[in-house]
Order: structure tokens, then C-alpha cells, then sequence
């Protein structure tokens, strides 16, 4: 295996340990050397491959995101329907806060960043970039078939994700405030219904 392949297999394997040490401990909670425990690592590897935490949790941020993303494209490619998929996309995204809340925990710790830290605010917006992207492609297919009706494919899925972004974190906030599995029924079946063709008359 050449240098480059273990460097890039030696920082996947502390990103990883990483989100399990969130997972387990929370956010807050956490150390270096709960990190380098898991991974099987000394700290000094760490810090040799991250310069520091922010860098450390870029990477993590990074990588909880390529997973859901894998896990939208994984799931949307077992259907032929444009609307199941949006169903899909839609679903895996409202679980996100509560399958894999780590992702919200380092997004907004970062969240707090975006104005002195341009790295920041680029990493975050590459992902709702392609949360977008994916979404938009859904909702074009859908249009070319004419089961949804003529609307910004782009504009529509950030209306899509603000949506999911203010319902989880409404639920982090509080989760006793309303009923999660019912109020994403209800919102799915809302997006859905926005985009069927309006009957005439």
C-alpha cells in the first residue's frame, strides 16, 4: 500500500473514531485521547494528521455528510419513481437529526464560525450544494415525466431542506414539543402535494 493510501486510511480511521467518541460522549464530552483509544492510535498521530480540533471536526463534518449522502443516492436508486424518491430524500434527511445527530452538532458548533472562518462557511455550503443538487435532479425528473408541475427545481429543493433544517432543529431544541414521526408525515405529505399539477377550475 503506497504512503498516500495509509495517510488516507489512517485519517478515515480517526474521522470514524471521532464521530463514535460524539456518539458516545457527546460533543462537549469528548477528548483526544478518547479519539485516539478508539482509533487505536497515539495522540501525536492525531495531531500529525490534524493540526488542530476545527480541523479534526472539518473532517468529521466532511465525512457524516458523504454518508448521508451515500445513503439518499444508495436508497432513491432502488426506485423508478420520481415522487417515491423525493419521499426518500425527504425522509432520510428528517432522520438525520435523530439517526445521526452528531452531523447537527458539529454543523452548528461550526454554524457560530461562518463569519471569521471562510473554510467554514465553504465546507457547509459545498454540502447544501449537493443536498440541493441531488434533490433538484429528483424534482427535474419528475417534471420531465409530468408528474410535477413547472417550478424552480433549485429553489424548490432549498425550500425542501429549510423546511427539514427547521424542524430538526426544533426537535434538538426541545424534543417533547410536538410529535416527530407525525409532523414528517404531514410535511412530506405537504412538499409532495405542492408539487402535483393544480387541477383547473
Amino acid at each position: 500500500m503506497s504512503k498516500l493510501n495509509v495517510a488516507a486510511e489512517r485519517k478515515d480511521q480517526i474521522v470514524r473514531a471521532t464521530v463514535e467518541c460524539i456518539t458516545q460522549f457527546g460533543y462537549h464530552n469528548f477528548s483526544m485521547q478518547d479519539v485516539a483509544k478508539i482509533a487505536g492510535v497515539s495522540k501525536g498521530i492525531i495531531h500529525y494528521y490534524f493540526l488542530n480540533k476545527d480541523d479534526l471536526m472539518l473532517s468529521v463534518l466532511d465525512r457524516v455528510a458523504s454518508d448521508i449522502e451515500q445513503l439518499i443516492h444508495t436508497d432513491m436508486d432502488s426506485s423508478n419513481d420520481p415522487q417515491k424518491k423525493l419521499e426518500i430524500f425527504i425522509a432520510i434527511c428528517l432522520n438525520v437529526v435523530r439517526r445521526t445527530k452528531e452531523y447537527y452538532q458539529v454543523n452548528m458548533d461550526f454554524w457560530t464560525q461562518i463569519n471569521q472562518k471562510e473554510e467554514v462557511r465553504l465546507i457547509i455550503a459545498k454540502h447544501y450544494a449537493k443536498f440541493r443538487e441531488t434533490c433538484a435532479r429528483v424534482i427535474e425528473e419528475g417534471m420531465k415525466k409530468n408528474l410535477f408541475r413547472k417550478v424552480d427545481p433549485l429553489a424548490y429543493s432549498a425550500f425542501i431542506i429549510s423546511v427539514v433544517d427547521g424542524i430538526s432543529l426544533q426537535w434538538l431544541f426541545e424534543n417533547s414539543a410536538f410529535d416527530y414521526d407525525t409532523l414528517a408525515r404531514q410535511v412530506t405529505e405537504l412538499i409532495i402535494e405542492g408539487l402535483l399539477p393544480r387541477s383547473k377550475g
